[in-house]
């Protein structure tokens, strides 16, 4: 009788303990999703906001499964800055947030997320290129190859000598 007391009190804890609630918003683009653009002058002309949300559902059992809305896309933020007559957006970012609970027992009942998804950029309009004075100032952002050096020597085969 004691063993089912305790079996019966370790899985009211366990199942008590092992719900959890998520709510967190996050930068979808990392400092690492960087590009090389042309050079050229522009004007701002405003910051255009592009919201959308997705709903995950999922079935008893994990049975039938479903995602309804979508996620932002560049073209979702560029066809609001051609609402302003801009020719290209800079400094995108896409922010998600999420709320839901989770539980234990989520595989038997189904279970409903919804992530809410903002994406904010700036709207620019070119007025001509910049005058670097590197001859083609269109092509001045494009990074060069790398310098012929002595330090590093790799062969036909593959093999790489480091000296």
């Amino acid at each position: 009788m004691k063993k089912s007391a305790c079996a019966v009190i370790i899985a009211t804890v366990f199942a008590i303990t092992s719900c959890t609630t998520a709510d967190y918003t996050a930068n979808m683009t990392g400092a690492s999703d960087y590009a090389t653009v042309a050079v050229k002058d522009f004007v701002t002309l405003g910051i255009v906001t592009v919201h959308s949300k997705e709903i995950h559902h999922s079935g008893p059992f994990g049975i039938k499964k479903r995602i309804e809305g979508s996620k932002i896309t560049y073209s979702d933020l560029m066809h609001e800055a051609v609402r302003l007559e801009a020719d290209d957006i800079i400094n995108v970012r896409i922010d998600v947030n999420s709320s839901y609970t989770k539980t234990a027992f989520d595989w038997i009942t189904g279970w409903t997320r919804v992530y809410t998804h903002t994406g904010t950029a700036l709207a620019i309009k070119y007025t001509g290129m910049l005058d670097s004075g590197d001859g083609n100032s269109q092509l001045s952002g494009i990074p060069k190859a790398p310098e012929a050096t002595s330090v590093i020597k790799s062969s036909r085969s593959g093999t790489v000598e480091v000296k």
